[in-house]
C-alpha cells in the first residue's frame, strides 16, 4: 500500500487513471452504440406470443448479473404495471423458490454475459422443469445458457476491455429496460421503444457533461481517504442496488471492505461501527425519490453521530438538499421525473469511478494480482475502434 504525502497537490490523476478508469470513460460512446444493438437484439424475439400474454416475470442471475435483474425492475413496473415481475437469485430459484401455481404465462429472464455459470444454469433447468418459458440474454450464442433456453436474447457487446465486468453490466441493464419497453409495446400498442430510446438518449446527454467534474471529485477524494480502513455505500430503492455494484467493484479492485446498506439500517445498525474517522461513506441520493428527507437526515447522522467523511453523489449540490455538513460533492445527473427508473443506467458509475481511483491510488493490483490474461484482457482498447460492421 502507498504511503500518503502531506500534501495532495503532488498527486497528478494522469498516474492513477488505468484500463479500469479507462472503461468507465468508453460507457459514454458504448452507450449510443448499445441503444440500437439492444434494440436490434430485443426486435429479433418480440414476436414470439408468449410476450403479448406473459403476467410474470421472474429475472435472474449470479454476481453483477443478479444485480442486473434488480437495477431493471423500475422499467418493468412503468411500462407494463400489469405485470408481476420479481428479480430472484439464482441459487434461490435452483434451491429454495416455491413453483406452484406458475403457469405457460410466465417467463423467467436469465442474464449471464458469459452464459458459463453453472448456478444459472441449474436456476434455469429448474424453471423449464416446472413449465416456465425460459430467455437468455448472453453476449455468448455458444454457451450452455444460450442453448438451454427457449428464447436467447443476444445483445452483440461491442468487443473491449471488461476488467471487473462494468461494460457488460450497462449493456445488459439497457438490454433489460429495453426488453421491458418492447414488451409494453406489443401488450398495449404503444411505441413505447421511441420514448425509451430519446429518453436513454436525454439521460446521457445530462449525464456525461458532468463526467470531467464526477472525475475529478471521485480523486480528490480517493487521495484524502487513502488512510480509510473501511468503506460503505448508503442508498435506497434502486439505488441500494447500485450501490451493491460499487460496492462489488471496490472488493474486486482494491479488496476493501466495503458494506451496503439503507438509509433505514444505516440508523438502526451500522452507525454504531466505530471509529467512524476510519470509514468512508458514500451516499447515493436520486432527488426525484421520494425518500429525500429521510436520507438527506442520515447524511447529517453521519457527520454528526458518526463522525464520518461522507463522499454525497447527488444530482443537487448539499446544501441544495438541506446537507450542510461539511460532505464531499459529486455530482450525479438523473432522468427527468417521468422516466426516473432509468436512474440505474449510469448511477453505479460515479462510484465505480472512485473504486478504481481507490485501487490505483492505494497501490493494490485489480483482483489483489489474481487477475487471468486469458480471462482478463491485459490492456485496453476501446469498443469505438473495434465495432463490428
Amino acid at each position: 500500500m502507498y504511503r500518503k504525502l502531506n500534501d495532495e497537490k503532488y498527486y497528478r490523476k494522469f498516474y492513477f487513471q488505468d484500463s479500469f478508469h479507462a472503461q468507465c470513460m468508453d460507457v459514454e460512446p458504448l452507450s449510443l452504440i448499445q441503444i440500437e444493438r439492444s434494440a436490434e437484439a430485443v426486435g429479433k424475439i418480440i414476436d414470439d406470443p408468449v410476450f403479448k400474454r406473459v403476467d410474470h416475470i421472474i429475472a435472474s442471475g449470479c454476481g453483477d448479473s443478479n444485480l442486473v435483474a434488480f437495477a431493471a425492475k423500475g422499467a418493468f413496473e412503468h411500462y407494463i404495471p400489469e405485470v408481476e415481475y420479481e428479480a430472484v437469485e439464482a441459487i434461490e430459484l435452483s434451491r429454495h423458490y416455491d413453483y406452484e401455481g406458475r403457469s405457460e404465462n410466465t417467463i423467467a429472464f436469465f442474464v449471464s454475459y458469459s452464459g458459463k455459470i453453472y448456478r444459472t444454469i441449474e436456476a434455469m433447468e429448474q424453471c423449464k422443469k416446472h413449465g416456465i418459458i425460459t430467455v437468455a440474454v448472453t453476449d455468448n450464442p455458444e454457451s450452455a445458457t444460450a442453448k438451454a433456453a427457449d428464447i436467447l436474447c443476444y445483445p452483440n457487446i461491442p468487443k473491449g476491455d471488461n476488467n471487473a465486468g462494468l461494460r457488460t453490466y450497462f449493456a445488459n441493464v439497457l438490454t433489460m429496460m429495453t426488453i421491458a419497453a418492447a414488451i409494453g409495446e406489443v401488450k398495449n400498442g404503444k411505441d413505447n421503444l421511441t420514448d425509451f430510446k430519446d429518453a436513454v438518449k436525454n439521460y446521457h446527454k445530462n449525464f456525461f457533461s458532468k463526467l470531467a467534474e464526477i472525475d475529478d471529485s471521485c480523486f480528490a477524494a480517493a487521495i484524502n481517504w487513502m488512510d480509510k480502513k473501511y468503506l460503505e455505500v448508503t442508498g435506497d430503492g434502486p439505488l441500494f442496488w447500485a450501490g451493491k455494484f460499487i460496492q462489488a467493484k471496490v472488493v474486486e479492485l482494491s479488496g476493501d471492505a466495503c458494506a451496503v446498506i439503507d438509509s433505514e439500517n444505516f440508523k438502526h445498525v451500522n452507525v454504531m461501527m466505530e471509529p467512524g474517522g476510519e470509514i468512508g461513506e458514500m451516499v447515493l441520493i436520486n432527488t426525484n425519490d421520494s425518500n429525500l428527507s429521510q436520507i438527506a437526515d442520515t447524511v447529517k447522522v453521519m457527520r454528526t453521530r458518526g463522525q464520518r467523511d461522507v463522499l454525497l453523489f447527488c444530482d443537487k449540490r448539499p446544501e441544495e438538499i438541506g446537507v450542510d455538513s461539511g460532505v464531499r460533492y459529486c455530482p450525479m445527473p438523473v432522468p427527468d421525473k417521468d422516466h426516473n427508473f432509468l436512474a440505474p443506467l449510469y448511477a453505479y458509475l460515479p462510484g465505480a469511478i472512485f473504486a478504481g481511483f481507490r485501487h490505483t491510488t492505494i497501490g493494490e493490483p485489480m483482483f489483489r494480482g489474481g487477475m487471468d490474461p486469458s480471462i482478463f484482457i491485459p490492456t485496453y482498447y476501446s469498443p469505438i475502434d473495434v465495432v463490428e460492421l
